[in-house]
């Protein structure tokens, strides 16, 4: 029985050291999002207070432009309502209408045809004066931010 138990406990443990050693470092985790393609916000900050017009400014690893020369462009859209978006095809653009308060805006890396390419990003804002207009900066959408 005692040599029973022996055999359990060195079987437990070669289990256990077999299962850690699965587990990789962060260094071996991050190399698994190598050539995925990134998105952040530059400006505003999150959680910035910000008067109209408001300057959006983000950087991409892909190259963005209109859809119809078959590159990656960007969804602008606020509040969550990702299917009111604004097709951006620069790195800089200008929300000049939004109601007075708080709002997240987002951002999503499209493929050419409209489909997620993977990344995206998102800041809050309280949106506290300033006038409004129709914003610009190489978009289309007719959403009105």
């Amino acid at each position: 029985m005692a040599t029973y138990i022996k055999m359990l406990t060195a079987t437990g443990l070669a289990c256990t050291v077999l299962g850690l050693s699965g587990c990789g470092s962060d260094s071996q985790a991050s190399s698994g999002n190598a050539g995925k393609p990134t998105l952040s916000i530059q400006a505003p900050s999150d959680g910035a207070n910000v008067e109209l017009p408001i300057t959006l400014k983000f950087t991409t690893s892909k190259d963005i432009g209109p859809t119809d020369s078959g590159k990656d462009h960007v969804h602008v859209f606020v509040d969550g309502k990702t299917n009111e978006y604004t097709v951006v095809t620069s790195t800089t653009y200008q929300i000049k209408s939004l109601p007075m308060g708080r709002h997240i805006i987002g951002v999503t890396l499209q493929h050419a045809d409209h489909s997620p390419a993977g990344a995206s990003a998102q800041v809050s804002v309280n949106v506290t004066g300033g006038s409004s207009g129709d914003s610009t900066g190489g978009g289309n959408g007719g959403y009105g931010y």
